[in-house]
C-alpha cells in the first residue's frame, strides 16, 4: 500500500471511494489537469440513442491541445468496487456501437450546453480561431464527427478491468485518478493525464500554480499534441531479439490522446551507444496483456537511420518513452533538440 507525507509531516493514505458520485465530483475538480486547459469536460449526463437501445454516458471531453485537430471522447467515470464487466465493459460497448448513429444528437448535445457556458464557449472559440475553421459549428462538426474514443476514469486500474477494455476493439483508454486522505482530511491526487504527463495535486491547497509551472505544462502538452513519434530506450538485448527480431515493441505507457497521432517509432539504444540508430512505420497499436500498456507493431521492418543521433545531455537521456516530431528528429544533431520538455 502507498503512503504519502507531505513538508508538514502530514500522512495520507489510499482513499477507497464508496460513492462513484463522489470519484466524479474529483474528476470535474480536476478536468484542467487531467485533460489541459485547452479542452472543455461536460460534466451532463445525455442520452446516446442508438437503435435499439438508449445509454447515457458520465460526460463529454473535447480535446483541442492541437486546435486543427479537435477530438471528441465519450467518459465513463467508475470506482474499482464496481464490477467492470457489468459497470464498465457493457457500457462502453454502448457507447461504442450507439456512438455513429448518435453523432448528431451528442453534437447539437454539445453546442447547446456550451454556448451556456461563458469560459467553455471561450475556449471553443479559441481553438476555432486557431484552426482556421470557418465557424464553430463547422468546428464542432469537426470534433464530432470522427470515429468513437472512449476514456475509462477509475480510482484503481485492475487488470480485469483491462482485459474487458481489450475485448470490445475500440479506442478505449484507461486513466488512473488516485486519491490519498490525511487525518485532518487534506486530500492529495495522483492521476494520469491525456497526454501522459504525471501530476500530483493538493486539492486543499488554494493557492493558483505558478505561472511559469502552467506555461512549462502548457509548452509540454503543445508539444505532445503535435508530436507523430514515439522514442523508447533499448538496451541491446531487447533491441536485437524484439526491436528488430520480432518488430515490434512491447508493455510501452502510451498517453490516451497519442495512441491515434503516433506514425512512427525510434529506438534509443543506452549506454554506451546513447544514440537512436533506428526507426518503423507503426502499423498499429495493441494493449499489451491486461498490463494497461500497449504493443506497437511495425508496418515493416526497423530501417536503420542514415546516422545516429546521440543525446547531447545526459540528464535528458530516455529513461521511458517520450514524444518527438519526426520532422524535428530527422533534422536534428542531437536527440536533445527534438525531445519534448521535461
Amino acid at each position: 500500500m502507498s503512503i504519502i507525507a507531505d513538508g508538514a509531516n502530514r500522512v495520507y493514505e489510499p482513499l477507497a471511494y464508496r460513492l462513484e458520485a463522489d470519484f466524479e465530483k474529483q474528476v470535474v475538480a480536476l478536468a484542467d489537469h487531467i485533460f489541459g486547459r485547452q479542452s472543455i469536460y461536460v460534466d451532463v449526463k445525455k442520452r446516446v440513442k442508438g437503435d435499439d437501445f438508449v445509454t447515457i454516458p458520465d460526460g463529454y471531453l473535447i480535446d483541442m491541445a492541437r486546435p486543427s485537430e479537435p477530438r471528441l471522447y465519450i467518459i465513463e467515470n467508475e470506482i474499482v468496487s464496481h464490477d467492470p464487466f457489468k459497470h464498465v465493459g457493457i457500457q462502453m460497448l454502448k457507447f461504442a456501437t450507439s456512438f455513429e448513429d448518435a453523432q448528431t444528437s451528442v453534437r447539437d448535445f454539445l453546442m447547446a450546453a456550451i454556448q451556456k457556458e461563458p469560459e467553455a464557449l471561450q475556449r471553443l472559440e479559441s481553438g476555432c480561431a486557431e484552426s482556421g475553421s470557418r465557424n464553430v459549428d463547422a468546428y464542432m462538426d469537426q470534433a464530432v464527427y470522427q470515429e468513437f474514443r472512449g476514456l475509462v476514469l477509475i480510482d484503481d486500474a485492475q487488470p480485469a478491468l483491462h482485459r474487458v477494455i481489450e475485448k470490445i476493439r475500440a479506442d478505449i483508454s484507461v486513466m488512473e485518478l488516485r486519491s490519498f486522505q490525511a487525518s485532518d482530511g487534506s486530500l492529495l491526487h495522483q492521476f494520469d493525464t491525456l497526454y501522459d504527463d504525471d501530476v500530483v495535486i493538493d486539492s486543499d491547497n488554494e493557492e493558483p500554480e505558478p505561472t511559469s509551472g502552467v506555461s512549462r505544462r502548457a509548452a509540454i502538452l503543445a508539444r505532445r499534441a503535435a508530436a507523430d513519434t514515439i522514442v523508447v530506450p533499448a538496451r541491446e538485448d531487447g533491441f536485437n531479439r524484439v526491436f528488430l527480431g520480432e518488430n515490434r515493441w512491447w508493455q510501452i505507457r502510451i498517453g490516451a490522446a497519442m495512441k491515434s497521432k503516433l506514425k512512427y517509432i525510434a529506438a534509443y539504444q543506452v549506454k554506451p551507444i546513447s544514440a537512436v540508430t533506428h526507426f518503423a512505420t507503426i502499423k498499429e497499436i495493441r494493449p499489451w496483456e491486461d498490463s494497461g500498456k500497449y504493443v506497437v507493431v511495425f508496418e515493416e521492418p526497423a530501417e536503420q537511420l542514415a546516422r545516429p543521433i546521440p543525446i547531447k545531455d545526459g540528464n535528458l537521456a530516455p529513461q521511458g518513452p517520450v514524444y518527438v516530431k519526426w520532422s524535428e528528429l530527422q533534422s536534428a544533431e542531437y536527440l536533445d533538440e527534438a525531445l519534448t520538455p521535461l
